[in-house]
């Protein structure tokens, strides 16, 4: 019997001399891929947005169809005082991300969640240039 807790011993310190620091890398990867899927997410904001700016492109190019059917003050269910203070609802001509992207210089986390910001058309490789 005393064989037999040796080696459970042996087997389950081995385990976590590998499982943990796989553990821990795994954290760390999936950490910095969501990072990284923000920061991308970003950059394309800011690309469609100067496109946008300098006229190479319609911001209903860029507007999510589920936008297009109503606001997103009505999809988000915000309250009318949140509504007064927001940019998305003053700037009614761009998609709502683009208006908080203008006003805030970034991309509030909540935007990228949002089925408005992630239903948005892909932007063509011509314009991403731009």
């Amino acid at each position: 019997m005393n064989v037999f807790t040796e080696i459970a011993a042996l087997i389950v310190l081995f385990l976590l001399r590998l499982g943990v620091p796989i553990a821990v890398t795994a954290a760390i990867v999936w950490g910095l891929r969501r990072l990284d899927a923000r920061w991308q997410a970003e950059a394309e904001a800011e690309r469609i947005e100067r496109a946008v700016a300098k006229g190479l492109l319609p911001p209903t190019a860029v507007t999510s169809p589920l936008a297009m059917e109503r606001p997103c003050w009505e999809h988000n269910n915000c309250s009318p005082e949140t509504r007064q203070h927001c940019p998305a609802c003053a700037l009614t001509d761009i998609p709502c991300w683009m208006a908080r992207l203008r006003s805030d210089g970034k991309l509030p986390a909540r935007c990228y969640g949002c089925a408005l910001f992630r239903t948005r058309p892909a932007l063509r490789p011509a314009l991403a240039q731009a």
